[in-house]
């Protein structure tokens, strides 16, 4: 990796927090693939990938436009006593990851299981 290449990134999400990414580049020789790993403690990290056949600065550029946002895009409203509210849009999108107490898939959406 070039050793002007970033290892980490921050970007604010709908709160205002700041929420850190630690970014992963793969040459895979015709192919630049930038995987974004959200730094937390959660077990449910958020992740984003982009792809790029030229450069690995196109990327990152791309990745740099995608992170902020999802991170600003609320799929589902916020309610209290409930995971999830009425949908904001006719679509979501999340991750598919395993459920760490019944080892069962598990979608993530908007950070939530």
């Amino acid at each position: 990796m070039d050793d002007d290449f970033p290892q980490f990134d921050s970007f604010q999400d709908y709160r205002g927090k700041k929420i850190r990414f630690r970014y992963d580049l793969i040459d895979a020789g015709n192919i630049y693939s930038l995987h974004a790993l959200e730094v937390t403690k959660s077990e449910y990290p958020r992740m984003f990938c982009a792809y790029d056949y030229v450069s690995p600065w196109n990327a990152l550029y791309k990745m740099r436009t995608r992170i902020p946002q999802e991170l600003n895009t609320r799929y589902f409203t916020e309610e209290t006593g409930r995971a999830f509210g009425d949908m904001n849009f006719d679509h979501f999108r999340g991750s598919i990851t395993t459920d760490s107490e019944t080892l069962e898939a598990c979608l993530v959406v908007d950070g939530k299981r």
